[in-house]
């Protein structure tokens, strides 16, 4: 009974370790995957952005006097030229300042009269010696003072007039009233600074978009590149533009140092309004009718029977494809158990160099290196594959594995 006992024990020990000893290969074999299929199309670079739809040129248009507005002629939205009137000050202080300053004038010409017809007298009495040289100097500074007080309130009625002048604010631009910030009969003040009465955007069929461009991406930017953008009111609707500005002067966010780029816009429909915030696209680089991988496959992870399987294969393919500079580095870490990983194994890989996983002609596990274009979050461009027996549209790439049931 002892001797069948030991005997059963003996074969699930022997069972149990051809069971260890097989189990990878029964493993590999029970392995299924899903699949994406390689592509043909277009794929585009981009650089994403927000910014501001503005107006060309506009201009602030204000008062140069205090009063009161006497008259508003236009509203906004309202079409102006250049040279409109656009609204009027009360000029009831002006005037009767005007009568001051002229009646000051007529004062100061009587007074120079005065002067001078004693002036002369006294040059001709101290040319005939009856008076004194000082009396005779006193007369010529009583009517060189004269002359100044009546230039000096000739000058006040003048400035009066021109001020009066001011009075009647116009356009200086022909263009359209997109703000007005004042009312009849409210009272502005011009002591310190020009209050701003109207805005006038100059043309609204052309407009530009005023886009902050991380400095991580600003190197990708350049003068007279597409731009793509939406505005939420169209979400369904891409505009379109033309970069024509970087402006060198930094502008920190949130401690992250962005650039301004200034953005031409054709908005001949007027769909498009001062204000709006858009969404932009820079589109650095298109490759048309090129073959895409979805990046799922290029992200995807084998698990050690797959890895362990695909090695010997993998280090001949490293050999026989990659290029010199980084052929070596990636063999080591093949060779190096703790890099060997699903996670690491193409760490070694530059950017623009990957690989994944396939099937052969045979159905047997393959791994295929390329050479990346451009990649965006979503798919990547397959430049070129480094082996001697290229994937073609419609073939397909491992990026998943499920176990059969």
């Amino acid at each position: 009974m002892k001797k069948l006992t030991w005997i059963i024990l003996v074969v699930l020990v022997i069972a149990t370790i051809i069971y260890f000893l097989t189990k990878p290969k029964f493993d590999a074999k029970n392995l299924d995957y899903n699949y994406v299929t390689l592509e043909k199309g277009d794929i585009e670079a981009i650089v994403s952005s927000t910014g501001t739809l503005e107006a060309i040129n506009t201009v602030e248009v204000g008062t140069q006097i205090s009063g009161t507005i006497k008259r508003i002629y236009v509203d906004f939205n309202d079409k102006v030229k250049a040279g409109q009137l656009l609204a009027e000050m009360d000029l009831k202080l002006l005037y009767t300042n005007l009568i001051n300053a002229e009646a000051n004038l007529s004062v100061a010409q009587a007074k120079l009269n005065q002067a001078k017809e004693e002036f002369e007298r006294d040059k001709s009495l101290f040319g005939e010696k009856v008076i004194s040289e000082q009396e005779y100097s006193n007369s010529k500074y009583v009517y060189a003072q004269a002359l100044s007080a009546k230039e000096a309130a000739l000058a006040s009625v003048k400035s009066i007039k021109v001020t009066m002048g001011y009075a009647k604010i116009t356009s200086p631009i022909s263009g359209t009233v997109i703000d007005r910030s004042v009312e009849e009969g409210q009272t502005v003040a011009a002591s310190f600074a020009t209050p701003k009465m109207f805005v006038i955007a100059e043309d609204l069929s052309k407009m530009q978009l005023l886009a902050d461009v991380d400095e991580s991406d600003i190197g990708y930017i350049l003068n007279g590149m597409e731009v793509r953008f939406t505005v939420q009111t169209f979400q369904d609707k891409k505009f379109h533009g033309n970069v024509s500005q970087i402006r060198l002067q930094p502008i920190k966010i949130n401690n992250v140092v962005n650039y301004q780029v200034v953005i031409d816009v054709d908005n001949k429909n007027g769909e498009l309004l001062p204000g709006m915030t858009a969404n932009i696209e820079f589109i650095t680089n298109v490759s048309k009718n090129v073959l895409i991988i979805n990046n799922s496959a290029l992200r995807y992870r084998p698990n050690e029977v797959m890895l362990k399987e695909i090695k010997p294969f993998l280090l001949d393919k490293a050999k026989a494809f990659l290029p010199d500079s980084i052929q070596q580095n990636f063999i080591n870490s093949i060779n190096n158990e703790e890099l060997y990983t699903p996670v690491n194994f193409k760490k070694k890989l530059p950017p623009k160099i990957d690989g994944f996983f396939c099937k052969d002609e045979n159905g047997e596990l393959d791994f295929k290196f390329i050479q990346l274009g451009i990649k965006t979050g979503l798919k990547s461009e397959i430049v070129k594959f480094l082996d001697d027996n290229p994937l073609k549209e419609g073939q397909k790439a491992i990026n998943a594995i499920k176990q059969k049931k």
